[in-house]
């Protein structure tokens, strides 16, 4: 049995994806796509909700210990980040 350190993030993550791959992907991203879902990396629990903040409420009501890994049903990751450059900016904000 292979030991992971979970006070990692990296780790976290990692292994919440791992989860969410082999026991939950094929029928949430049928069933459930847009949607978040907290993974339990301590226990495998999956817990869905329709924004962030309930599938995590969903997680924490359920275990209160846990350690939780968020995704976005069908997305990459749980949020997208977009930068630009600020001085294409400047006509926005005159």
């Amino acid at each position: 049995m292979q030991v992971i350190d979970l006070s990692h993030p990296k780790a976290v993550a990692e292994r919440g994806r791992k989860i969410y791959a082999d026991n939950y992907r094929a029928e949430y991203e049928r069933e459930h796509m847009g949607k978040f879902v907290a993974i339990d990396v301590l226990t495998g629990a999956a817990y869905l909700g329709d924004t962030a903040g309930e599938a995590f409420d969903a997680a924490h009501s359920a275990a209160p210990n846990g350690l939780f890994h968020l995704i976005r049903v069908g997305s990459a990751g749980a949020f997208q980040m977009r930068y630009t450059d600020h001085a294409s900016m400047d006509g926005l904000l005159r």
